[in-house]
């Protein structure tokens, strides 16, 4: 273990989406993109509490049923954060709406990691994504798609942003495959971007 960490992991698993019914629950590779998401979660080493965050009986039921780790919990989503509540204000609702059941948790977390289920296929392990967020003094990283374009499978933020309410919103992101300059070489790499830009005007 490269470092001290405490992290929270929070899935939510709410089942009112619109677009794709009970879409959480929607059975992929033998289990649905709920268990996808605890199981990436129950696989790292860092992440020490696991929070489901759900309004449905039929959530509960599952994940009482199927899993038997001390580290999940299973809390209550209120209701003025479903529909299309932003996502952020349910990491941020746990946080700061700390009972008896996430009251160590919260106090103890260094780290909180968000896991959307509806990307069951994600790459990224995640203990290697928070090595990296580490190392580089990150205090928000999200993931994005091949396009540059955010898509919420993982969100790391630092706890004390979410503690305080301050993480931020509506983030976007766009692929930019410029260079970024450090040595001749990419000097060179540039100038070579900017002619090969030219000549396809």
């Amino acid at each position: 273990m490269k470092h001290n960490l405490y992290v929270v992991a929070i899935i939510p698993a709410k089942t009112d989406s619109t677009r794709l019914p009970k879409k959480n629950l929607q059975v992929i590779d033998g289990k649905t993109l709920l268990e996808h998401s605890i199981d990436y979660a129950i696989n790292s080493e860092y992440i020490k509490d696991i929070v489901v965050s759900t309004e449905s009986n039929i959530v509960k039921n599952l994940v009482e049923t199927k899993y038997n780790d001390k580290r999940i919990t299973i809390l209550d989503r209120p209701e003025h954060l479903l529909k299309d509540a932003e996502v952020a204000d349910v990491y941020v609702d746990i946080f700061q709406s700390s009972n008896n059941d996430t009251l160590k948790m919260v106090s103890n977390a260094t780290h909180m990691v968000g896991i959307q289920p509806d990307h069951p296929d994600r790459t990224n392990d995640i203990d290697m994504m928070l090595d990296y967020f580490v190392d580089n003094t990150y205090d928000d990283l999200f993931t994005v798609d091949s396009k540059g374009t955010r898509n919420g499978s993982i969100r790391i933020t630092k706890a004390e942003h979410v503690k305080s309410g301050t993480m931020s919103r509506r983030v976007g992101s766009m692929l930019d495959d410029c260079t970024n300059i450090h040595s001749e070489d990419d000097l060179k790499n540039a100038e070579k971007n900017i002619r090969e830009n030219q000549s396809n005007e």
